[in-house]
């Protein structure tokens, strides 16, 4: 997993983004602790975040239950995040843990899978 600062400037129209959340190939339990450290380091970022799923080959409960844990932190300190991507692999898990609508950041448009948030 990579973390990277967002330096490219935003849309016109669009919120410029504090913090970018790179999800890598593979979010286990075997990569928990350096997620878990990434997602820290962003969280410390005043937001909003940016969060990128799109390279995801493998994912199990561990990995998901950090990503919604970012998302329910995101929640209480009321900052917004996106979806920048979700592999189809992230999606499948989401879906199968039935975790979707705890990943949607309120006031924003729900993710659609292969099309734009």
């Amino acid at each position: 997993m990579t973390s990277a600062a967002n330096t490219t400037a935003p849309a016109a129209g669009a919120k410029p983004v504090a913090g970018q959340i790179v999800l890598g190939s593979a979010c286990t339990i075997h990569e928990a602790q350096a997620l878990r450290a990434h997602l820290l380091e962003q969280a410390a970022k005043p937001g909003p975040y940016e969060i990128d799923g799109g390279a995801v080959e493998q994912i199990d409960t561990a990995g998901l239950q950090l990503v919604v844990a970012f998302a329910l932190d995101c929640l209480e300190r009321n900052v917004h995040y996106t979806w920048k991507a979700r592999s189809p692999v992230l999606e499948e898990a989401i879906q199968i843990l039935g975790v979707a609508p705890l990943l949607e950041s309120p006031g924003a448009a729900s993710y659609i899978p292969g099309g734009a948030a």
